[in-house]
C-alpha cells in the first residue's frame, strides 16, 4: 500500500508530512465511526459458507464489472491542507468480491437515501437474491448491517474512495428533468400531523426488484429518484442499460439497449410495476445534492407531489433564490462576541432602503414574526392576497397536491433560512456542493429551522454547526427543534461523508484576526474521529497550574551578556522575536480523553508538549480582534513584560509562569504552530494574541468588548507575541 501526498493544486509535495499525521489517519479511520474495516465482520461470516453470491455475481456481471475505486482523503495539517492518496482499490471494502459488492451497492443508496433507509432495501430486495436460497447466514449478515457502527464505517469508505463525487458526476451527466421525488400524504394513519406518507423509497424498491427479476425488459419510473439510483448502481458495475425521459405523450421511445430504465414525466401509461409499499422502507425524506446554481430544481424535488413544472418551474425558484440571497448578503452581518458560557454569534440586521408592503410584512412573519420587517422584501414575488389567503393557518399543516401557492410560499421561506444560515459561512457557501434532507410538504423542517432563526438573540457554536450541517452535510436533527440543543455544548464541527462544516482556523491553521468564521467542505475529511451522528467534539485544554516568577527578575537593561540575559524570563520591553525552538502541530485526540473529541496536540521534541481545545483557541482568537489595525503611538513608550522564550514555556507541561506585576509576553513571532498552542494555553488566563502591537493589545485587554471573560480583579495577563518581526513597538 503507498501513501501519496499532494495539495490541493494537485502537484506533489517537496516537504516531509509529520509522522503523526499519517498515524493520526489510520487511528481516524480504524475508529468505531472510522472508514476502514467496516466490512472485516462480514467477510468472516461469508468465509464460513461455501462460495455465496458466486451465481448470482455473474447474473449480473458484477464478477467482472465492480468498479472499484482507491482511498482518497484530506488531511488538516499544519502544513495546510494535504490530499493523502492510498492505492489500495482492489483491497477496497475487505479485498473480497462479496463485501464489495455489499459495500459499493449499499453507498449507492445511501447517496440518495438514509443510511438506514438504504441497509433495509439492501437487505430486504437485493441480499436474499444474493444469496440465492435460503441460509441461516442471511438473518445473521442482516443484523450487522443494521449496526449504526458497522453501515457508518461502510458509507464513510464509500465517500473515502471517491463514490459519492462519483455519483454526483454521474446524476449531473444524467441531465434529467425533475420529476416527482419527494413525500405526501396518502391517508390517516398513526404518523406526526394525521397523515401516512409516501415517497419514493417504494419506487426504489420497485428498482431493486426489477433488478432481480431474469428476462426483465425495461423498468418505467415516474421518481427521478429511481432513476438517480439506477444510475448509481450502473456506474459501480450493475448490468443497467440507457436511463432516459420521456414526456409520456405520443409512443414511448425505443430504448436499444436491454435492462433500461425510463423516466416517465407524463401521461397515463403505467410505471413503477414492482413498487412495494412496505413500512420497513418509507420512512425519512431523501438526500438532496445541489449546489449554488441548482437550489431551484432542488428546492422544487423537496416540494414533493406539488412539484408540478407547468404550475412551479425550477428556473422560477432559482430566481427567488438568487434574489433572496442577494437581499440577505446584502442586509445581514454576522458578529461572534464572548459569552460566560461560550462564544456567540449576533445577528446584525441593517435597515430596510425601502419599507415592505404590508402583504409582504405579513407573509414574511408567518414564519419570522420577530424579524419580518428585514425579510419581508424577499417575498415581494407572492405579495398578493390571494397567495396570503392560501398560506394562512398552514404553517404546521400537511400540504396538499393542488396547493401550488403554498407551495411557492414554502420554498421561498426555504430560501430565506438557506440565505440566512449560509451567513455563517460565507466565503464558501456558494462554491461548494452541498446536500440536504429538506422536506417541504411537511413542516418541520420549515418550523424548527425558521423558530431558531427568528427567535433566538444569539447562536452558540453548536447551534451554528447544526444549522450548517442541515443545509450543507444532509443530517436529520434539523427536523427536530429539541435536537439542535442537543447536539452538545461542545459540538464545534461537523463530519457527514465528503460533506464537513468546519471552524475556518482548522482548514489552514494559520491565524488572522479576521479568520473567525465557519467553512463548508465537500471532500473527505480523513484525519478526524467523529461521534455516532458525525458530530465533532472540542476537547477541553487540559487545566494546569500557574507558578509565579520571581519579581526579582534581570532586566535588558543590567551588564549581564546578551546570551545571559535572553536564557530565562527578564523584564523589558516586549521581545518581537521569532521562537527559539520548533513546535509540530497536529489535531486528534487527547491521551486522557475516552471520547473522541478533537484538539490540537503540541509535539516538542518527539513527545507530546501539550493538547489545547479548539473551543479555547477560538475565544482566544475572537478575544483578540480588538486590537486596532493601525497604532496610533504611545507617548509612554513601550510597556514592560516579562519575556519568555517558548522553550521555557513548555518547560513545565503541567505548570506554567504568571506574574502579578507585569504582563508575560511568549516570543513566538511569526509562528502559526507556536501560537495556535500558547493560545489555547493561556486561555484561563484570558490571554491575548497580540497580531500587530502588543502596547495597543495591553491597552485594550480590559476594555468591555474584548475582555468580557475578565474578573473584577485585575487578571495575571498573558499574551501571545505572534506579531511581526518588523513591527514596530
Amino acid at each position: 500500500m503507498t501513501l501519496v501526498w499532494k495539495t490541493r493544486a494537485g502537484s506533489l509535495l517537496q516537504t516531509q508530512v509529520g509522522t503523526v499525521d499519517v498515524l493520526n489517519i489510520f487511528s481516524a479511520a480504524s475508529s468505531i465511526y472510522g472508514w476502514m474495516g467496516g466490512t472485516d465482520g462480514l467477510r468472516l461470516l461469508l468465509e464460513r459458507i461455501l462460495n455465496p453470491f458466486g451465481k448470482r455475481l455473474k447474473e449480473l456481471k458484477l464478477d467482472r464489472n465492480l468498479h472499484l475505486m482507491p482511498s482518497q482523503g484530506h488531511v488538516l495539517t499544519s502544513l495546510g491542507p494535504l490530499v493523502a492518496h492510498i492505492n489500495d482499490a482492489q483491497g477496497s471494502f475487505g479485498g473480497d468480491i462479496r463485501t464489495q459488492v455489499i459495500g459499493t451497492t449499499l453507498c449507492a443508496l445511501a447517496h440518495e437515501c438514509e443510511v438506514l433507509q438504504a441497509v433495509r432495501l439492501f437487505c430486504r430486495f437485493l441480499l436474499p437474491y444474493l444469496f440465492g436460497a435460503p441460509s441461516p447466514l442471511l438473518g445473521v449478515l442482516q443484523s450487522q448491517l443494521m449496526e449504526n457502527a458497522t453501515s457508518r464505517k461502510i458509507i464513510n469508505e464509500g465517500a473515502s474512495r471517491g463514490l459519492n463525487n462519483l455519483f454526483i458526476d454521474v446524476a449531473a451527466k444524467l441531465n434529467l428533468s425533475v420529476a416527482n421525488s419527494g413525500w405526501g400524504p396518502v391517508g390517516q394513519g398513526k404518523r406526526e400531523y394525521g397523515y401516512k406518507f409516501y415517497g419514493p423509497v417504494p419506487m426504489i424498491s420497485g428498482l431493486l426488484t426489477w433488478i432481480t427479476k431474469e428476462g426483465a425488459s425495461e423498468y418505467r419510473t415516474r421518481s427521478s429518484a429511481v432513476a438517480r439510483v439506477a444510475a448509481y448502481l450502473k456506474a459501480i458495475g450493475y448490468n443497467i442499460g440507457n436511463i432516459t425521459s420521456w414526456n409520456g405523450v405520443g409512443e414511448a421511445p425505443v430504448l436499444m439497449s436491454p435492462n433500461s430504465v425510463l423516466l416517465v414525466l407524463g401521461g397515463s401509461s403505467q410505471t413503477d410495476l414492482y413498487l412495494t409499499e412496505d413500512e420497513l422502507v418509507s420512512d425519512r425524506p431523501l438526500l438532496l445534492h445541489y449546489q449554488h446554481e441548482t437550489t431551484g430544481a432542488m428546492l422544487l424535488t423537496a416540494l414533493g407531489h406539488v412539484s408540478d413544472i407547468s404550475h412551479i418551474p425550477p428556473e422560477t425558484l432559482q430566481e427567488d433564490f438568487e434574489q433572496t440571497l442577494e437581499h440577505i448578503e446584502s442586509h445581514l452581518t454576522v458578529q461572534y462576541t464572548c459569552r460566560d458560557d461560550g462564544i456567540y454569534a449576533v445577528h446584525h440586521w441593517r435597515e430596510v432602503d425601502k419599507k415592505a408592503s404590508p402583504l409582504a410584512i405579513r407573509l414574511a412573519s408567518i414564519y419570522f414574526s420577530h424579524t419580518a420587517e428585514y425579510v419581508a422584501p424577499c417575498y415581494y414575488r407572492v405579495q398578493t392576497q390571494k397567495y396570503l389567503n392560501c398560506v394562512k393557518g398552514k404553517s404546521k399543516k400537511v400540504m396538499q397536491s393542488d396547493e401550488t401557492k403554498l407551495a411557492r410560499f414554502r420554498a421561498v421561506t426555504a430560501c430565506v433560512a438557506i440565505a440566512i444560515v449560509s451567513r455563517f459561512a460565507p466565503g464558501t457557501f456558494k462554491t461548494t456542493h452541498h446536500a440536504t434532507r429538506l422536506c417541504l410538504c411537511s413542516p418541520q423542517w420549515l418550523t424548527t429551522v425558521c423558530n431558531v432563526l427568528d427567535l433566538d438573540d444569539a447562536f452558540p457554536i453548536p447551534t451554528i454547526v447544526t444549522l450548517l450541517a442541515s443545509v450543507h452535510a444532509g443530517i436529520y436533527e434539523a427536523h427536530r427543534r429539541e435536537d439542535i440543543p442537543a447536539v452538545g455544548t461542545d459540538t464545534v464541527a461537523w463530519r457527514e461523508g465528503i460533506y464537513s462544516v468546519i471552524p475556518s482556523l482548522l482548514l489552514d491553521m494559520k491565524l488572522s484576526p479576521q479568520n473567525f468564521q465557519f467553512v463548508c467542505l465537500d471532500h473527505f475529511w480523513a484525519n478526524v474521529k467523529t461521534e455516532e451522528n458525525g458530530s465533532i467534539k472540542s476537547s477541553n485544554t487540559f487545566d494546569v497550574q500557574r507558578h509565579e516568577i520571581d519579581t526579582d527578575l534581570p532586566s535588558n537593561l543590567d551588564g549581564s551578556s546578551t546570551v545571559d540575559r535572553l536564557a530565562e524570563p527578564y523584564l523589558g520591553p516586549p521581545n518581537v522575536s521569532t521562537p527559539d525552538c520548533p513546535l509540530y502541530l497536529s489535531l486528534g485526540t487527547p491521551l486522557h480523553y475516552g471520547d473522541p473529541h478533537l484538539g490540537f496536540i503540541g509535539w516538542f521534541q518527539g513527545s507530546v508538549a501539550g493538547t489545547v481545545g479548539i473551543m479555547d483557541v477560538l475565544k482566544v482568537l475572537l478575544m483578540s480582534q480588538g486590537e486596532p489595525e493601525l497604532c496610533p503611538g504611545h507617548d509612554k513608550g513601550p510597556m514592560q513584560v516579562v519575556n519568555i522564550r517558548p522553550s521555557t514555556w513548555v518547560r513545565e507541561p503541567h505548570s506554567k509562569p504568571i506574574n502579578r506585576e507585569h504582563p508575560v509576553f511568549v516570543q513566538v513571532a511569526g509562528d502559526h504552530c507556536w501560537a495556535i498552542f500558547v493560545a489555547g494555553q493561556m486561555a484561563r488566563q484570558n490571554g491575548r494574541i497580540v497580531f500587530r502591537c502588543p502596547t495597543c493589545a495591553d491597552e485594550n485587554y480590559g476594555s468591555q468588548v474584548t475582555d468580557i471573560l475578565a474578573s473584577a480583579s485585575k487578571p495575571q495577563r498573558c499574551f501571545v507575541g505572534f506579531c511581526d518581526n518588523s513591527m514596530s513597538i
